[in-house]
């Protein structure tokens, strides 16, 4: 059954990418889950010394890439959702094309995020050794509800499911309320000191992301030390600190689809404002977003104001006059010429701006897919 599977899985991820229909990130993983239901659970596909899942909020992408970046470099093999696809059918499309049809031998580890709701139904499939919660905030309210009724999930499929090793931020309240098997072993990762990080990595990425993925490979034997040594070559994940370059103009990539993260990018911006020209923000209501964007009005006035009040501001996307009016309450200089739902027509503004050679670019989900797409062809990898 599992060869079939991965065959079939296989020749639809070849489809995909030979007819462009997407990165076939997701459709090999849906047709097999539709062909075999168990495949997540089928022990022949397990890996050799454990499964690592990643989940949260805000960070998730960047540590899983971080651990499994590490883990490669100490010889491992291992199977990760690069691509970011985090539901059932992302990770079973990770598995299926990560293993090579006529070799038994197994990856070593499984090292994958996975989405906020999806978790609990991953954790009795996968059975990880190890589960990363970073963090929970308000993200797609007309989806999950209330960051309660995920915490409440947690707890109980957590519980549950017995996992030996759960690693998370004991500086949150939510999470130092939880409770867990009593065998299962609670790291903080805020015990890793970060006074021995690299400049180049602490002014590049958040430092509990930093953190989490050093307890993590910590616990699995890899000591701090070696890890960052690793790291000295890392390079952020897709739309999360990604620099691309065009028309003359650079552009600086800070993934913004919540309060959080919005609110956590504008801070890091705030820190390096003088090495910017110009904001663009680019804000979309499709399925992978959210319908709800009324979480603009979450991320404070004075911190819009204080990050970007010198900046020349352009918005996008579907959702710009929502974007435009939000910025304006806050503060800020937004004219009518730099605000449109066409992405294309905003990008030649700005490329026709002789004063303009840095853009800072805060989109949500589905408008990074978009602008990348604008950008380089692709919406991933």
């Amino acid at each position: 059954m599992i060869f079939i599977t991965l065959i079939l899985g296989k020749t639809i991820g070849f489809l995909c990418r030979v007819f462009h229909f997407g990165s076939g990130g997701t459709w090999p993983g849906h047709v097999a889950l539709r062909f075999y239901p168990g495949f997540l659970n089928d022990k022949g596909m397990s890996p050799s010394r454990g499964v690592v899942l990643v989940s949260g909020t805000n960070g998730k992408t960047t540590v899983t890439k971080m651990v499994s970046h590490v883990l490669r470099k100490k010889g491992f093999l291992v199977t990760t959702n690069a691509s970011g696809a985090n539901l059932e059918n992302g990770l079973a499309s990770a598995i299926i094309l990560s293993q090579p049809l006529l070799s038994k031998k197994r990856p070593n580890y499984f090292v994958l995020e996975v989405d906020e709701f999806t978790l609990p139904i991953v954790l009795e499939k996968l059975k990880p050794t190890t589960v990363v919660l970073l963090n929970i905030s308000r993200d797609q309210l007309d989806r999950y509800g209330e960051t309660d009724l995920i915490l409440e999930r947690w707890e109980y499929s957590l519980r549950l499911s017995a996992v030996p090793y759960i690693v998370l931020d004991k500086s949150l309240e939510y999470f130092r309320k939880l409770s867990f098997s009593e065998n299962t072993v609670v790291l903080d990762f805020n015990e890793i000191s970060d006074e021995k990080f690299p400049e180049d990595l602490s002014s590049l990425f958040y430092s509990k992301n930093l953190k989490a993925a050093l307890a993590v490979l910590l616990n699995l034997g890899v000591p701090s030390d070696e890890s960052l040594q690793h790291l000295s070559d890392f390079q952020a994940a897709y739309g999360r600190g990604e620099v691309l370059i065009f028309g003359g103009k650079i552009f600086h990539i800070f993934l913004a689809k919540n309060p959080a993260s919005l609110s956590n990018n504008l801070r890091f911006f705030e820190e390096r404002k003088d090495s910017f020209n110009a904001a663009l923000f680019i804000l979309n209501d499709n399925i992978p977003d959210g319908r709800d964007v009324s979480w603009i009005y979450d991320v404070s006035p004075r911190l819009i104001l204080s990050a970007c009040g010198e900046e020349k501001i352009f918005i996008s996307g579907k959702r710009c006059y929502d974007m435009a009016v939000r910025l304006k309450y806050a503060g800020l200089d937004v004219r009518e010429e730099n605000v449109s739902p066409s992405l294309q027509k905003i990008r030649s503004v700005i490329t026709a701006d002789s004063s303009i050679c840095n853009v800072a670019v805060f989109p949500n989900y589905s408008a990074m897919l978009e602008f990348r797409k604008l950008m380089l062809g692709r919406k991933i990898l």
